[in-house]
């Protein structure tokens, strides 16, 4: 089972299109519970994460520093970490449990960004999770599966991991700005 870590820097719109996309996970059993993350929240933000049954943490910080406020309240071992507004299509609870099912702690899992466009932007998007697999600093616009284990004290995933990038693609709801 996974839990849902969704960083939120400032008031995001998107969030609630992310919570009603990940709806089916929870009721497939894949998705146990869900952990909002912002320094600074929001009436309507506190609103969609009560009727979402999100917890909430305020904490300040890096995005990464995020994710490891989130991390500490998470309940499962593995965290599918999501920017609000990125919305999973295709047989995305397939394509985690698959993953699962074979994955050691050290398999750090990348989603896929799908981009309608131009070549270069299709291009730019299917080049993020290589990049990430060089940098070891994943785009905010991938989604991330990660094990615990594998997220440093420092606010970051551990140097010896292992990047997979998984199938399904994800999609960009935030509005450019």
């Amino acid at each position: 089972m996974i839990s849902l870590i969704l960083p939120l820097t400032h008031d995001e719109p998107a969030l609630l299109e992310t919570l009603s996309a990940c709806v089916s996970g929870v009721a497939e059993g894949v998705i146990r519970d869900a952990v909002l993350v912002t320094p600074h929240l929001s009436e309507a933000m506190e609103r969609m994460s009560d009727a979402a049954g999100c917890k909430v943490v305020v904490a300040g910080g890096t995005r990464n520093a995020l994710i490891s406020a989130g991390g500490q309240v998470a309940r499962s071992d593995w965290w599918l970490v999501l920017t609000p507004g990125i919305i999973p299509s295709g047989p995305w609870l397939n394509d985690l449990t698959s993953h699962l099912a074979l994955a050691e702690p050290s398999d750090i899992g990348l989603t896929r960004l799908a981009v309608r466009g131009s070549l270069l932007q299709s291009l730019k998007a299917a080049a993020l999770p290589a990049l990430a697999r060089l940098t070891g600093r994943p785009d905010e616009r991938l989604g991330l599966l990660v094990h615990r284990s594998m997220w440093a004290d420092n606010h970051a995933p551990k140097s010896n991991c292992h990047w997979v990038t998984l199938p399904t693609q994800w999609h960009d709801r935030r509005k450019a700005g």
